[in-house]
């Protein structure tokens, strides 16, 4: 004899493992989705940060002649050259952040430099450094990016800002450089040297900063002759392809 309420129980029961079971692996697509992404930004971190950069080679800074660098500094680093460039921001009237010269919103450049893996080093020249760290963050560029503040109290204002975002501190001798690496403590931090500071200042900072800044040499000096002396991650220049290039040609010869 048949039993239609045993039958239609069997149905409900098979019905509801068949949706737990499709839950279950939704759940693990969804999971395995997840950590494809995490995978692929932790990649990308390890190759376009900061650091990563430092680790193949002198970073060559494009200094501060407009937005249209960003798309330059794409050419150098076609050519196997790291490639970052220099901008000063502004407090626009309508409160929100822009680069000079121009009128391009820190949002746009932000957005432009992520999609042409470029690092940027931002002057704050008195902009809001919290302000301009949530906008960093938002565009995924904390490790892409270093705040240039224009004295110690900046320097710490901007510290404050964001722990993740490198800041440079301006060194012009041993007291500054300690100075800055207490004040800096575990936050990642650059030093900015003037390219006449001695070789043995330059050493000294390279022990605790995580990357030494400074601008290019006097034309009566070799820049290669400057750069074996010194310990530098990142030099700023006007002709950022120019001196890449001047900086291959003896290894080329050599070869």
């Amino acid at each position: 004899m048949s039993h239609p309420e045993k039958g239609d129980g069997i149905s409900v029961c098979c019905n509801a493992t068949s949706s737990r079971r499709c839950l279950k692996k939704i759940a693990f697509a969804a999971t395995l989705c997840v950590a494809s992404v995490t995978l692929l930004a932790i990649h990308h971190t390890k190759t376009s940060g900061i650091m990563a950069r430092i680790h193949h080679g002198l970073i060559m800074c494009a200094s501060n002649t407009g937005t249209q660098n960003i798309a330059q500094a794409a050419t150098i680093s076609s050519i196997e050259r790291p490639s970052m460039v220099r901008l000063s921001l502004t407090s626009g009237a309508d409160g929100q952040v822009d680069v000079e010269p121009g009128s391009s919103s820190l949002a746009t450049v932000l957005d432009t430099a992520s999609h042409s893996n470029t690092l940027l080093m931002l002057d704050l020249h008195g902009t809001d450094p919290k302000k301009v760290a949530r906008q960093v963050s938002k565009a995924h560029m904390r490790d892409r990016v270093i705040f240039v503040p224009a004295d110690y109290k900046d320097a710490a204002a901007a510290l404050k800002a964001d722990s993740k975002v490198m800041v440079a501190i301006h060194v012009n001798s041993k007291r500054d450089a300690y100075n800055a690496h207490r004040m800096a403590g575990r936050h990642p931090y650059a030093a900015y040297l003037s390219p006449s500071a001695s070789p043995s200042l330059f050493s000294l900072v390279h022990r605790d900063a995580e990357a030494i800044i400074t601008d290019t040499p006097s034309s009566q000096v070799s820049t290669a002759d400057f750069l074996a002396n010194r310990p530098v991650d990142i030099m700023i220049t006007h002709q950022p392809y120019q001196l890449t290039t001047s900086l291959a040609a003896p290894l080329a010869h050599a070869e």
